[in-house]
Protein backbone atom coordinates (compact mmCIF):
# COMPACT_ATOMS: atom_id res chain seq x y z
CA UNK A 1 0.00 0.00 0.00
CA UNK A 2 1.05 3.37 -1.11
CA UNK A 3 0.57 4.68 2.89
CA UNK A 4 3.42 1.87 3.61
CA UNK A 5 6.07 3.73 1.85
CA UNK A 6 9.00 5.50 3.54
CA UNK A 7 7.93 9.39 3.63
CA UNK A 8 11.27 11.97 4.09
CA UNK A 9 11.51 15.70 4.10
CA UNK A 10 14.45 17.98 3.10
CA UNK A 11 14.63 21.59 3.79
CA UNK A 12 17.14 23.61 2.16
CA UNK A 13 17.34 26.88 4.17
CA UNK A 14 19.88 29.52 1.77
CA UNK A 15 20.86 33.24 2.03
CA UNK A 16 17.87 34.08 0.24
CA UNK A 17 15.60 31.31 -0.06
CA UNK A 18 14.05 28.46 1.68
CA UNK A 19 13.54 25.45 -0.39
CA UNK A 20 11.57 21.84 0.50
CA UNK A 21 11.49 19.05 -0.77
CA UNK A 22 9.23 15.77 0.06
CA UNK A 23 9.61 12.35 -1.13
CA UNK A 24 7.89 9.07 -0.93
CA UNK A 25 9.62 5.87 -1.77
CA UNK A 26 12.71 7.38 -3.38
CA UNK A 27 10.16 10.10 -5.71
CA UNK A 28 9.34 13.39 -5.19
CA UNK A 29 5.66 14.16 -4.64
CA UNK A 30 6.09 17.84 -3.22
CA UNK A 31 8.11 20.93 -3.32
CA UNK A 32 7.52 24.26 -1.94
CA UNK A 33 10.19 27.72 -2.11
CA UNK A 34 10.25 31.27 -0.52
CA UNK A 35 11.81 33.64 0.79
CA UNK A 36 13.88 32.95 3.77
CA UNK A 37 13.45 36.15 6.08
CA UNK A 38 15.49 37.02 8.96
CA UNK A 39 13.47 37.42 12.22
CA UNK A 40 10.91 35.58 11.32
CA UNK A 41 12.99 32.52 9.15
CA UNK A 42 11.55 30.10 11.40
CA UNK A 43 7.88 30.97 11.04
CA UNK A 44 8.76 30.81 7.37
CA UNK A 45 10.13 27.53 7.34
CA UNK A 46 7.62 26.25 9.55
CA UNK A 47 4.98 27.54 6.59
CA UNK A 48 6.62 26.12 3.82
CA UNK A 49 7.22 22.72 4.85
CA UNK A 50 3.23 22.64 6.00
CA UNK A 51 2.40 23.64 2.23
CA UNK A 52 4.72 21.05 0.71
CA UNK A 53 2.77 18.18 3.20
CA UNK A 54 -0.72 19.11 2.15
CA UNK A 55 0.05 19.32 -1.49
CA UNK A 56 1.44 15.65 -0.97
CA UNK A 57 -1.46 15.01 1.29
CA UNK A 58 0.60 14.10 3.92
CA UNK A 59 0.31 14.70 7.79
CA UNK A 60 3.68 15.69 9.59
CA UNK A 61 3.48 12.41 11.76
CA UNK A 62 3.55 10.53 8.69
CA UNK A 63 7.19 11.85 7.64
CA UNK A 64 9.80 9.31 9.28
CA UNK A 65 12.96 11.82 9.18
CA UNK A 66 13.81 15.80 8.21
CA UNK A 67 17.22 16.14 6.77
CA UNK A 68 17.89 19.96 6.78
CA UNK A 69 21.13 22.11 5.13
CA UNK A 70 21.61 25.61 4.03
CA UNK A 71 23.52 28.36 5.72
CA UNK A 72 20.55 28.61 7.93
CA UNK A 73 19.98 24.87 8.49
CA UNK A 74 20.04 25.18 12.34
CA UNK A 75 16.95 27.44 12.08
CA UNK A 76 15.21 23.88 11.23
CA UNK A 77 14.41 22.91 15.02
CA UNK A 78 12.65 19.92 14.07
CA UNK A 79 15.34 18.31 11.66
CA UNK A 80 16.47 14.55 13.07
CA UNK A 81 19.85 16.36 11.25
CA UNK A 82 21.22 18.90 9.91
CA UNK A 83 24.42 17.98 7.14
CA UNK A 84 26.66 20.25 4.51
CA UNK A 85 25.25 21.71 1.14
CA UNK A 86 28.09 19.84 -0.56
CA UNK A 87 26.72 16.15 1.06
CA UNK A 88 23.81 17.13 0.22
CA UNK A 89 24.24 18.27 -3.44
CA UNK A 90 26.43 15.26 -4.25
CA UNK A 91 23.76 12.77 -3.16
CA UNK A 92 21.02 15.01 -5.34
CA UNK A 93 23.55 14.80 -8.49
CA UNK A 94 23.61 11.43 -8.69
CA UNK A 95 20.04 11.04 -7.62
CA UNK A 96 19.32 12.94 -10.91
CA UNK A 97 22.27 11.93 -12.80
CA UNK A 98 23.79 8.25 -12.15
CA UNK A 99 27.16 9.09 -13.77
CA UNK A 100 27.52 12.39 -12.45
CA UNK A 101 31.31 13.21 -11.99
CA UNK A 102 30.75 16.72 -10.36
CA UNK A 103 27.73 18.87 -8.99
CA UNK A 104 27.11 23.02 -9.12
CA UNK A 105 25.38 24.66 -7.23
CA UNK A 106 24.78 29.07 -8.13
CA UNK A 107 23.46 30.44 -5.80
CA UNK A 108 22.19 34.00 -4.01
CA UNK A 109 25.28 33.87 -1.52
CA UNK A 110 27.87 31.81 -2.96
CA UNK A 111 28.90 29.19 -5.88
CA UNK A 112 29.50 25.66 -4.44
CA UNK A 113 30.95 22.63 -6.93
CA UNK A 114 31.70 19.25 -5.82
CA UNK A 115 33.35 16.55 -7.31
CA UNK A 116 32.28 12.89 -7.34
CA UNK A 117 33.78 9.64 -7.55
CA UNK A 118 31.14 6.50 -7.48
CA UNK A 119 29.04 8.72 -5.75
CA UNK A 120 31.65 9.71 -2.86
CA UNK A 121 32.81 13.51 -3.03
CA UNK A 122 36.57 13.94 -3.55
CA UNK A 123 36.61 17.76 -3.34
CA UNK A 124 34.68 20.70 -2.65
CA UNK A 125 35.33 24.12 -3.74
CA UNK A 126 33.32 27.68 -2.87
CA UNK A 127 33.47 31.06 -4.08
CA UNK A 128 34.20 33.45 -0.90
CA UNK A 129 35.90 36.39 -2.94
CA UNK A 130 32.49 38.11 -1.42
CA UNK A 131 29.55 37.52 1.26
CA UNK A 132 27.06 37.71 -1.23
CA UNK A 133 27.35 36.23 -4.46
CA UNK A 134 26.55 36.18 -7.92
CA UNK A 135 22.84 35.09 -7.34
CA UNK A 136 22.39 38.28 -5.35
CA UNK A 137 24.59 40.66 -7.85
CA UNK A 138 22.36 39.31 -11.30
CA UNK A 139 18.71 40.27 -8.62
CA UNK A 140 20.35 43.54 -7.56
CA UNK A 141 20.80 44.22 -11.23
CA UNK A 142 17.73 43.23 -12.52
CA UNK A 143 16.05 45.19 -10.03
CA UNK A 144 18.13 48.47 -10.55
CA UNK A 145 17.40 48.32 -14.20
CA UNK A 146 13.19 47.18 -14.53
CA UNK A 147 14.29 44.02 -15.99
CA UNK A 148 12.74 40.47 -14.92
CA UNK A 149 14.36 37.35 -15.10
CA UNK A 150 12.52 35.84 -18.40
CA UNK A 151 14.20 39.15 -19.80
CA UNK A 152 17.36 39.12 -18.96
CA UNK A 153 17.46 35.49 -19.85
CA UNK A 154 16.85 36.84 -23.77
CA UNK A 155 20.69 38.63 -23.36
CA UNK A 156 22.99 37.07 -26.14
CA UNK A 157 27.07 36.88 -25.69
CA UNK A 158 28.77 39.95 -26.35
CA UNK A 159 26.13 42.61 -25.54
CA UNK A 160 28.28 44.14 -23.35
CA UNK A 161 30.18 46.35 -26.11
CA UNK A 162 33.05 46.92 -23.23
CA UNK A 163 31.27 48.15 -20.30
CA UNK A 164 32.41 47.10 -17.03
CA UNK A 165 30.46 45.99 -14.07
CA UNK A 166 31.83 45.17 -10.97
CA UNK A 167 31.96 40.85 -10.27
CA UNK A 168 32.40 40.73 -6.57
CA UNK A 169 29.92 42.62 -4.29
CA UNK A 170 26.63 43.89 -5.23
CA UNK A 171 27.10 47.54 -3.70
CA UNK A 172 29.88 47.74 -6.01
CA UNK A 173 28.09 46.48 -8.94
CA UNK A 174 25.07 48.69 -8.28
CA UNK A 175 27.74 51.20 -7.74
CA UNK A 176 29.21 50.89 -11.41
CA UNK A 177 25.35 50.42 -12.81
CA UNK A 178 24.49 53.83 -11.77
CA UNK A 179 27.58 55.67 -13.02
CA UNK A 180 26.84 53.85 -16.41
CA UNK A 181 23.22 55.27 -15.95
CA UNK A 182 24.79 58.83 -15.55
CA UNK A 183 26.83 58.17 -18.68
CA UNK A 184 23.68 57.51 -20.85
CA UNK A 185 24.99 53.97 -21.33
CA UNK A 186 21.95 51.93 -22.50
CA UNK A 187 20.53 49.84 -19.39
CA UNK A 188 20.58 46.31 -22.15
CA UNK A 189 24.70 47.16 -22.68
CA UNK A 190 24.96 47.11 -18.55
CA UNK A 191 22.90 43.92 -17.67
CA UNK A 192 24.96 41.91 -20.82
CA UNK A 193 28.07 43.12 -19.39
CA UNK A 194 26.73 42.16 -15.49
CA UNK A 195 25.97 38.50 -17.01
CA UNK A 196 29.32 38.60 -18.73
CA UNK A 197 31.30 39.77 -15.92
CA UNK A 198 29.12 37.17 -13.48
CA UNK A 199 30.16 34.18 -16.25
CA UNK A 200 33.93 34.61 -16.16
CA UNK A 201 34.17 34.81 -12.57
CA UNK A 202 32.27 31.58 -12.47
CA UNK A 203 34.41 29.92 -15.10
CA UNK A 204 37.27 30.93 -12.68
CA UNK A 205 35.29 29.22 -9.97
CA UNK A 206 35.14 26.12 -11.84
CA UNK A 207 38.79 25.51 -12.76
CA UNK A 208 40.25 26.48 -9.16
CA UNK A 209 41.41 22.71 -8.77
CA UNK A 210 39.58 20.14 -11.09
CA UNK A 211 37.34 21.53 -13.89
CA UNK A 212 34.03 19.63 -13.99
CA UNK A 213 33.45 16.89 -16.35
CA UNK A 214 32.13 18.39 -20.02
CA UNK A 215 28.59 15.63 -20.32
CA UNK A 216 28.56 14.78 -16.42
CA UNK A 217 28.34 17.90 -14.47
CA UNK A 218 24.63 19.05 -12.78
CA UNK A 219 23.72 22.44 -12.54
CA UNK A 220 21.47 23.54 -9.26
CA UNK A 221 20.77 26.80 -8.09
CA UNK A 222 18.78 29.57 -8.88
CA UNK A 223 20.95 31.36 -11.13
CA UNK A 224 20.67 27.85 -13.19
CA UNK A 225 16.97 29.19 -14.69
CA UNK A 226 19.10 32.40 -16.08
CA UNK A 227 19.67 31.14 -19.69
CA UNK A 228 21.61 34.19 -20.77
CA UNK A 229 24.02 33.35 -17.66
CA UNK A 230 24.51 29.82 -18.62
CA UNK A 231 25.06 30.03 -22.14
CA UNK A 232 28.00 32.53 -21.58
CA UNK A 233 29.20 30.10 -18.53
CA UNK A 234 28.95 27.19 -21.35
CA UNK A 235 30.86 28.93 -23.80
CA UNK A 236 33.97 29.75 -21.83
CA UNK A 237 34.02 26.81 -19.68
CA UNK A 238 33.07 24.27 -22.19
CA UNK A 239 30.72 22.04 -19.87
CA UNK A 240 27.13 20.92 -21.48
CA UNK A 241 25.44 21.20 -17.63
CA UNK A 242 23.15 18.57 -16.88
CA UNK A 243 20.01 21.06 -15.45
CA UNK A 244 17.55 18.96 -13.68
CA UNK A 245 13.79 19.71 -13.85
CA UNK A 246 14.01 20.89 -10.08
CA UNK A 247 17.52 22.20 -10.38
CA UNK A 248 16.46 24.70 -7.62
CA UNK A 249 15.51 22.03 -5.24
CA UNK A 250 18.78 20.61 -5.51
CA UNK A 251 19.78 20.69 -1.96
CA UNK A 252 16.73 19.85 -0.74
CA UNK A 253 16.14 16.93 -2.63
CA UNK A 254 19.46 15.54 -1.39
CA UNK A 255 18.31 16.15 2.12
CA UNK A 256 15.05 13.97 1.57
CA UNK A 257 17.13 11.41 -0.49
CA UNK A 258 19.69 11.42 2.91
CA UNK A 259 16.82 10.79 5.49
CA UNK A 260 15.77 7.49 3.93
CA UNK A 261 19.08 6.29 5.36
Amino acid sequence: MEGDFMKTAGIDVGFDTIKVAIMTDGKIVARAAGEAGCIGREGNIYELYNSALDAAGIRPEEVEKVVATGIGRFSVKFAGEHVSDATALAKAATFFYEGASAAVDIGADQTLVVTIDGGRITEVVRNQKCMAGLGLILDVLATRLGYTLEEISQFQEGANKGTIVNDGCPVFAELDCLEELNKGTPKDQIMGAAINSVAVRLNAILRDKVMPGKDTTVLFGGVSRNTAVINALKLRSGVDFIIPEDAVYGSAVGCALLAEG
